[in-house]
């Protein structure tokens, strides 16, 4: 009998998962991307040209009603900084937030710096405290001058 249990439940549980049951709808939704210009999006894309003062992001809220406040962390993950006053490469910058529903919340980087203006390949996530990852790639590119 216990043989048969050991070989039942593995299967209810892949049955389960198949039709959805057990899995935590997502709760976050991106709004918007692109570039922003004074917290307005000025053009939705993933390429982004590589110029001192452009921002680029996302723009994401809390869809679940139910959902009560919830720890993320925003995460950029860039091709890899190297920042003139640090010892290493800055490959991530992480900041710990708070997030709930009726909000709207901002996940933006800016080049603000002459270093920051890596080409490549960038992601801008969002973590919760329940695992769900929101996450937005964009690519920066060299601009034809």
């Amino acid at each position: 009998m216990s043989k048969v249990l050991v070989i039942l439940f593995p299967l209810f549980l892949t049955a389960c998962s198949m039709m959805g049951f057990g899995d935590t709808p997502n709760q976050l939704e991106i709004v918007e991307y692109g570039i922003f210009k004074n917290s307005t999006l000025v053009k939705q894309t993933n390429g982004i040209p590589r110029e001192m003062g452009v921002s680029f992001g996302f723009r994401f809220k809390v869809k679940d009603a139910k959902a009560g406040p919830m720890k993320a962390r925003i995460v950029t993950a860039t091709p890899g900084l190297l920042d003139p006053s640090k010892p290493k490469t800055q490959m991530d910058y992480v900041t710990e937030v708070t997030i709930q529903h009726g909000q709207t919340y901002d996940v933006i980087f800016t080049f603000s710096e002459p270093w920051e203006m890596v080409a490549g390949h960038w992601e801008l996530k969002v973590e919760t405290q329940k695992g769900e990852i929101l996450s937005q790639t964009f690519e920066i590119y060299k601009p034809n001058s």
